[in-house]
């Protein structure tokens, strides 16, 4: 199995607009077809316009794939958490707010919040070991 980091061209070719991010979202959240809450149908969900949301094709029932993760109410694009999410998998030592301030020209308020909010969510994501369990080392 091979531990190369994601280069630049996979992200760009993965996750080429706003739109691709939040389908992503959506299929690693709720997969290609879950059940409706409302008319508990399973259903698939089809993308509702001008809105971070998807809409049952049954009753119209809309779910919003941001609720809940650190993407929820933010104006900052999901682009930008995409990219600044790909440049933590892609460095050895994490990313700098500043670093992430010049390569998104955002303000570094936005930076350094949207550089929190990931390291916090990874926190939580891998429990209370801070590593996340056993790791093994690539450079001495």
């Amino acid at each position: 199995m091979s531990n190369k980091a994601p280069t630049l061209r996979q992200f760009q070719d993965r996750f080429p607009t706003e739109d691709s991010c939040l389908d992503h979202l959506m299929r690693v959240r709720y997969g290609d077809r879950h059940d409706c809450e409302r008319c508990g149908k399973s259903a698939h969900f089809y993308r509702v316009k001008g809105r971070r949301s998807y809409a049952c094709e049954y009753c119209g029932a809309q779910v919003y794939p941001t609720a809940g993760t650190p993407f929820d109410r933010t104006r900052t694009s999901l682009r930008d958490w995409f990219f600044v999410m790909f440049q933590f998998c892609a460095s050895r030592n994490g990313v700098a707010a500043k670093e992430a301030e010049r390569q998104l020209g955002v303000t570094y308020k936005t930076a350094w919040r949207m550089c929190h909010m990931i390291r916090e969510y990874m926190g939580q994501v891998d429990g209370d070991d801070p590593v996340g369990g056993f790791g093994k080392i690539v450079e001495v």
